[in-house]
């Protein structure tokens, strides 16, 4: 796994087009925070796209079967199994 990339923000806060340049398909996507909202707009970025299953819970977002939803603890276990984080 390269890069993992954490948005905390919906996708309209950022400019995509720099996105497009920035996240390779081999990285991860993890949304936390608002982020969660905007989790279809983010599948374009990566095919590894997670939700910090907490705070979709806290906004009362529902997940797809599909969606892939994870804890605190697998959000470490992915940030130190990650070449790098960047979160935006």
């Amino acid at each position: 796994m390269s890069t993992l990339h954490i948005f905390s923000k919906p996708l309209n806060y950022y400019s995509t087009h720099s996105l497009d340049n920035l996240i390779m398909l081999t990285d991860s996507v993890l949304l936390v925070g608002d982020a969660c909202f905007a989790k279809g707009q983010y599948r374009q970025f990566a095919d590894s796209l997670y939700i910090l299953k907490d705070d979709a819970d806290a906004r009362d977002i529902s997940l797809n079967l599909n969606d892939k939803a994870i804890s605190y603890d697998e959000f470490v276990a992915l940030s130190l199994s990650s070449k790098q984080s960047i979160t935006w």
